[in-house]
């Protein structure tokens, strides 16, 4: 199964591209019932609070978020987050702590994120990810497994 990026349900809600409305559209026929994280969760309330009309926006991504799998952060995400970052940080490649939180999950849970956030996300070893803005066929042929 797959896990679903903040970019995605983003741009799934403003229906801009047209293909992302589409593609997450497909996912929801395919799957029994997608998930998401706790911080892309997050992130999205955020997002409502950024707002002119919170009330209405929060509502709207909530009720929308009740079809997913919300993914929690458990101790041993904890633990895979602090080794992955450390690695980053060591390297030279550093990337952000919610990309980081939000692969940690996807890596235990031994799932595929689906993203179009490519260029932080593909510098986390092991992580699968799946860039939904690439393929307009929206085959899931093409995962990228980072060594």
């Amino acid at each position: 199964m797959v896990v679903i990026d903040s970019d995605l349900i983003i741009s799934y809600l403003r229906k801009k591209p047209k293909y992302a409305v589409e593609y997450l559209n497909e996912l929801f026929n395919k799957e029994e019932r997608l998930k998401t994280t706790i911080f892309n969760y997050a992130e999205l309330l955020e997002g409502a609070y950024l707002t002119n009309n919170v009330p209405k926006n929060l509502r709207y991504i909530k009720d929308f978020l009740a079809k997913f799998e919300i993914l929690s952060f458990q101790l041993i995400d904890a633990d895979l987050f602090s080794q992955i970052h450390a690695q980053l940080l060591k390297s030279g490649n550093p990337v952000g702590d919610m990309d980081v939180l939000i692969a940690s999950i996807v890596l235990n849970q031994s799932e595929i994120l689906i993203t179009r956030n490519t260029k932080h996300f593909s510098k986390i070893p092991l992580l699968k990810i799946k860039d939904w803005s690439q393929n307009s066929s929206h085959s899931s042929t093409n995962i990228n497994t980072n060594k």
